[in-house]
């Protein structure tokens, strides 16, 4: 198994987080590691979507878990692997924390934690932090 996380505190709001964690077809506007993303219905649970990263194949994720304005997890079969991301909201005196974690599990794990998850996670605080501003600025 291979993990790697991160969390920014901001005073956007979680209402705002959520609302760009919903439009899954503009993921691409903070996330500049997505080419573009289709999603197959409403966002919630069961949920399927097609994503394409920049420079990589197009994969088809499935939405796991869904807790509006506290979490969601999508997770990506992979060959003998799976990758599930993990995006979660919380509330302290401090702030809206605001977590991403990335975690690959199986037999392959290995392999694709160097084909993906080492970039995935470089490009995670700069990935937040443009998320984190577009909240605040559509408030």
């Amino acid at each position: 198994m291979w993990t790697a996380e991160h969390t920014i505190v901001t005073d956007a709001s979680k209402e705002a987080v959520w609302q760009l964690w919903a439009d899954a077809e503009n993921w691409k506007v903070w996330d500049k590691g997505v080419e573009w993303c289709r999603m197959e219905g409403e966002f919630k649970v069961g949920t399927q979507y097609m994503l394409k990263p920049v420079g990589g194949p197009k994969v088809k994720a499935i939405i796991t878990e869904c807790q509006p304005f506290k979490r969601f997890v999508d997770v990506t079969n992979l060959p003998l692997a799976k990758m599930a991301f993990a995006h979660e909201l919380v509330e302290e005196k401090d702030g809206l924390h605001v977590t991403h974690r990335v975690t690959i599990t199986g037999p392959l794990s290995f392999l694709f934690a160097q084909l993906i998850g080492k970039d995935t996670a470089r490009d995670l605080p700069e990935t937040m932090g443009r998320l984190a501003r577009m909240a605040k600025e559509s408030v």
